[in-house]
């Protein structure tokens, strides 16, 4: 599979309303009516047919929020968000035609950021993208890049999370890239270390909406935050599962 490579300069994070969009769909006619809408409200669009083409344009620029179908014809989304991850920390919120939690919580666990089912409601596409951005943004400028360096106060041989700067550098000096969803879940949780919370409290921090019983996205990036954190992710003791509560956090190992 093709690496992305990323040549745009570094910039600024812009405001939700100013946000740089790239929207990836095989359908011309969604990418005519999402791209104007976004633009109407504010946002710089550009939009890819395929894969291919979105691997240009990522190339070419740097984007705040990447807008991903999870079936492109020939094409399948979750191969690119697996590559996307592997390569930057945009932001993602995958769309898909089928209505399968299945598919949801795979999308979650590769590193979505957000899922939405088509036909796509503009507005809630619009308040979630905005929504997503505002979290990135109130943290400041993350490093995006997969070779960030670690932070400066690191202590060999600890875990070290630096909410701020959203860096996660693991006991052997690595730098572990998270998501946005990640990051905002693992610093609502540290905030809290030793005390449960509910999934309606994390997803209210995490997703800026209420948990419904159905809905399985907060689960999703507990799975995927305890593949990076727990040595036996099937027996965590980083995060554990409060049965009737939610889920706690006892802090990092030393």
């Amino acid at each position: 599979m093709t690496a992305i490579q990323i040549q745009g300069v570094k910039g600024e994070r812009r405001d939700a309303k100013e946000a740089s969009v790239l929207l990836v769909d095989d359908d011309p006619g969604i990418r005519e009516e999402v791209s104007e809408y976004l633009v109407r409200h504010g946002m710089q669009v550009e939009s890819a047919g395929d894969i291919g083409s979105a691997r240009i344009r990522l190339g070419e620029r740097r984007y705040d929020l990447v807008l991903l179908d999870l079936w492109l014809g020939n094409d399948n989304g979750f191969d690119f968000l697996r590559e996307l991850r592997r390569s930057l920390e945009i932001p993602c919120i995958m769309m898909t035609a089928q209505d399968d939690i299945t598919d949801k919580i795979v999308g979650l666990e590769l590193g979505a950021d957000d899922y939405l089912f088509k036909p796509v409601n503009l507005r809630e596409l619009l308040a979630r993208a905005r929504a997503l951005l505002r979290r990135v943004a109130s943290a400041g400028e993350p490093s995006r890049d997969a070779g960030a360096l670690p932070a400066q106060d690191a202590v060999p041989g600890h875990w070290h999370f630096d909410s701020a700067r959203r860096n996660l550098v693991a006991p052997d000096g690595r730098a572990v890239i998270l998501t946005t969803a990640e990051c905002d879940l693992l610093t609502a949780l540290a905030a809290r270390e030793g005390t449960p919370q509910t999934r309606d409290e994390l997803s209210r921090q995490v997703f800026n909406r209420h948990w419904q019983p159905y809905d399985r996205s907060l689960d999703g990036v507990i799975v995927n935050l305890r593949r990076k954190l727990e040595s036996d992710p099937e027996h965590p003791q980083i995060i554990k599962t409060v049965r009737g509560r939610g889920y706690l956090f006892t802090g990092f190992p030393r």
